[in-house]
């Protein structure tokens, strides 16, 4: 057993820490607990915590710290690792093998990670929860201001669209306007000058009766 031992404290896989009780389920409930994935974790979020302050990218150490994981004499980290190391046996014999390590070994119980495990994969559960709170509440609130924006778009357009119509019939009716002032000025116009060739025209007769009228009576009296 000493031989063992070495060989799996020479590869990391184990430590001597002290002995508990030999619960085998509970062992493999406990690798089964702490590999699952925090996606698929249930859970609901804790009394008092501000799902919509959460943020995401928090490390498995920080989601632990939050939650107050205490610390353990023998991780369910440090478990898993001897399994993983392990995996290579059959059923049976890792089983038996993780017996024959935790009766040799004084320093930890086969409850130290398994503790260590529920206490981790509630944090984990409460800390999905928390995060399916926040991004539920960043969609309400993204979907609100959204719509709102959209209203005060719709209602901006409105408005614009009404200025442009009410510019369009001042545009039109300037544009009338217009047209009836240079109709105008082009009729007077033609008044004035139709006048003025109907005077050009009787001065030029007038002129030329009494241009004749010269001609043809002041010769005759030596002028």
């Amino acid at each position: 057993m000493k031989g063992m031992m070495s060989l799996l404290e020479k590869a990391g896989l184990v430590s001597r820490v002290e002995d508990v009780s030999h619960d085998t389920g509970a062992l493999d409930a406990s690798h089964e607990a702490s590999t699952a994935e925090p996606s698929e974790l249930g859970g609901t979020l804790p009394a008092g915590t501000d799902a919509a302050a959460l943020s995401p990218g928090l490390s498995l150490d920080q989601v632990y710290e939050n939650a107050g994981v205490p610390a353990s004499p023998y991780p369910a980290e440090r478990l898993l690792r001897l399994l993983d190391g392990l995996k290579a046996m059959d059923d049976g014999l890792r089983r038996q093998t993780i017996q024959a390590i935790d009766a040799a070994d004084d320093t930890w119980t086969i409850q130290d990670p398994i503790s260590d495990a529920t206490h981790k994969v509630r944090a984990m559960s409460e800390h999905a929860a928390a995060l399916r709170a926040g991004v539920s509440a960043s969609q309400a609130e993204t979907e609100a201001q959204l719509a709102a924006i959209r209203a005060r778009q719709e209602d901006s357009l409105k408005t614009i669209r009404q200025q442009i119509s009410d510019l369009e019939a001042l545009m039109a009716r300037e544009i009338a306007r217009g047209a009836q002032e240079c109709a105008a000025l082009e009729a007077d116009h033609q008044t004035r000058r139709h006048a003025a060739e109907r005077d050009l025209e009787q001065l030029s007769r007038t002129s030329a009766d009494m241009q004749a009228l010269i001609h043809q009576f002041g010769l005759a009296n030596g002028q």
